[in-house]
């Protein structure tokens, strides 16, 4: 019986070009409507005198035979046409020259009409549905024959009932060979149990199934991957129909997608490697938008700005005023470098704009660099130390070649005018002129001990002593030389005060700028020495004097060797000051207006 259907299947499908000519001519369909008609009306002629029922009899199969060769429109005229001319035209009690007009005749053609309208409508109908259907199964047997996925459908009994080539090019089994048998009959234990068990689980969950499971593909004995789907069958109204499996091949996508995993995990070490680098450089980086908006900030950038976690503002011309004027100079496309002070820092920042109109960033990177200035300024502070060490120890080495050079033959000049003095049989002037002699050796004398002391001062010893005692024995001295420029000398020092000093040296510092005072007071004045406990283990001297005082641009060089206003001085005494006062570890400082005098403070230690 199954071959009987089988060999009708293959006839109807060659058969339906001639059962159903639907895309022919209408000249091809009128004829095949003539044709019909004609047979039915000589089928009509030879059945004999008219009843009721006997065109039915006769133009129901011409109706029907158009309706299927010519369609539903087809089938219709043949039925009428034929109706027409056999009732009324050729049929007894009619004929082609007496016609008469009977109801009876004309209601039975009016059912016989109905009944070929619904035969011809149901016929249309199925002719409609099995081209839709022929069209369905046409496109789903391609796509089926032509897509890559191994698709196979089962019997709820695990019988194959059907499979797509590419199960046959898969496995290398023909389709034959396929259908009919079970996967116990066509793979090996593993295998096969392996799909039962998934067929099973698709058919208790009652919907789709997946898993994924290395298979060997016998075209070229290679390792693939498959994705398998198991989905039961269903009709309409519920019953279990089989098993559909599609399985796919996603080796290449298994491996994409290791690979993409795999560069995923290294650019996102890759990227933390980089935010840390970013976070944690020592230079500030920031990215600027065209309209000033911080867009990114690293920590050390959020320092140098000042910014915090509640700072709401995110414009940089807020925490910089000159960004603006910064930003018009990098939009010529050059990296740009600007110096910048904030907040008492300086700031290198090198400025690089990227992007085009409203895109338009820039990447600044800003180096504090306070420390380098500071830096370079105590470097400059310290070369000029080191010039004037350099300049003080060839000044110091002429001073004492210069000193013992003069110092031996004026040491002889002046024991043979004292002993010329002592002579009796002297002329008259002769003994003046020897005394000024002197008196010019003794002045040459004292400038030649401020010259070897200020080139190679003795070493200090400090010990205490007392003030008070040093500044009077200092005064004993220079008593006659204030009284001859009318400078009256007044004196504050406890009794009781005593310093930490060598002193012989603190007396020649005493001496030396009491001389100074005296000197800047041509017309006379007053000069106090007051000197007490300062907060600290120091004393304080004030040596003050209401002379002529010194100018702001002389003020600084007065501690310099050979500097000096008086045509007469040598410029060494204050320089002899800064070494004693430096070698006792004490400090000096002057205050003064000119006009107004002039105030020397010395911090020294106390005993």
């Amino acid at each position: 019986m199954s071959l009987i259907y089988e060999r009708i299947g293959s006839i109807l499908p060659r058969m339906e070009p001639i059962l159903f000519p639907v895309h022919r001519s209408a000249g091809y369909k009128l004829g095949i409507v003539l044709v019909l008609v004609a047979i039915a009306f000589g089928v009509r002629r030879l059945i004999g005198p008219p009843e009721l029922g006997v065109p039915f009899l006769t133009f129901f199969p011409a109706a029907a035979i158009s309706a299927v060769f010519g369609g539903f429109w087809a089938g219709m005229l043949a039925t009428a046409l034929g109706s027409m001319a056999a009732t009324y035209f050729f049929i007894p009690p009619y004929s082609i020259y007496s016609f008469e007009f009977r109801w009876d005749t004309v209601f039975g053609n009016i059912v016989y009409l109905l009944d070929e309208v619904v035969v011809c409508s149901a016929i249309a109908a199925l002719h409609r549905f099995y081209r839709i259907t022929k069209d369905q199964n046409a496109e789903l047997n391609t796509l089926i024959q032509t897509i890559p996925d191994l698709i196979w459908l089962k019997s709820p009994d695990g019988v194959y009932l059907e499979c797509n080539p590419a199960i046959e090019r898969f496995y290398g089994l023909q389709r034959d060979t396929v259908i009919g048998r079970t996967s116990r009959d066509l793979f090996p234990n593993s295998v096969a149990e392996s799909i039962h068990r998934l067929d099973q689980a698709a058919l208790s969950a009652d919907g789709p199934c997946n898993n994924e499971g290395w298979v060997i593909r016998a075209s070229d004995a290679r390792r693939v991957l498959l994705e398998t789907t198991t989905t039961p069958m269903r009709t309409a109204d519920g019953k279990l129909i089989g098993v559909l499996g599609i399985a796919r091949d996603i080796t290449e996508r298994r491996h994409l997608e290791d690979q993409v995993r795999a560069r995923t995990v290294e650019l996102e070490q890759e990227r933390a490697f980089l935010s840390a680098i970013f976070e944690h450089t020592g230079d500030g980086i920031l990215a600027v938008d065209c309209r000033g908006c911080i867009v990114l900030a690293n920590h050390e950038a959020r320092r140098l700005l000042g910014m915090t976690a509640k700072s709401e503002s995110r414009l940089l011309p807020e925490f910089w005023p000159e960004w603006p004027l910064i930003a018009s100079r990098a939009d010529s496309g050059r990296e740009v470098r600007h110096d910048l002070e904030v907040a008492g820092r300086f700031l290198a920042l090198s400025v690089t704009r990227t992007g085009e109109l409203k895109e338009t960033r820039y990447v600044i990177v800003a180096r504090d660099v306070s420390d380098e200035h500071r830096i370079a300024d105590e470097r400059r502070d310290l070369d000029r130390q080191m010039f004037q060490m350099e300049r003080m120890t060839t000044l110091g080495e002429l001073a004492m070649g210069v000193a013992h050079e003069i110092g031996n033959p004026l040491a002889g000049m002046k024991a043979v005018a004292q002993s010329l003095q002592y002579e009796d049989d002297l002329p008259v002037g002769v003994s003046e002129a020897l005394r000024r002699l002197e008196s010019e050796i003794d002045r040459l004398g004292d400038f030649l001990r401020s010259f070897h002391g200020f080139a190679a001062p003795q070493s200090a010893h400090p010990v205490p002593c007392r003030l008070r005692d040093i500044a009077e024995d200092m005064l004993f001295w220079i008593r006659k030389e204030a009284v001859s420029h009318n400078v009256a000398i007044g004196l504050t020092i406890d009794e009781n005060l005593s310093v930490l000093a060598d002193q012989n040296q603190i007396k020649q510092v005493l001496l030396n700028l009491v001389v100074n005072s005296i000197h800047a007071m041509p017309h006379g004045g007053t000069l106090r020495i007051v000197a007490n406990l300062d907060a600290g283990p120091h004393v304080r001297i004030d040596i003050a004097d209401t002379g002529l005082g010194i100018g702001a641009d002389v003020l600084p060089n007065i501690f310099e060797p050979f500097f000096t206003t008086r045509t007469t001085g040598s410029g060494l005494g204050l320089a002899v000051v800064k070494k004693i006062v430096g070698a006792h570890n004490a400090h000096i400082d002057v205050q003064s207006q000119p006009g107004h005098g002039t105030c020397f403070t010395l911090l020294w230690p106390a005993a």
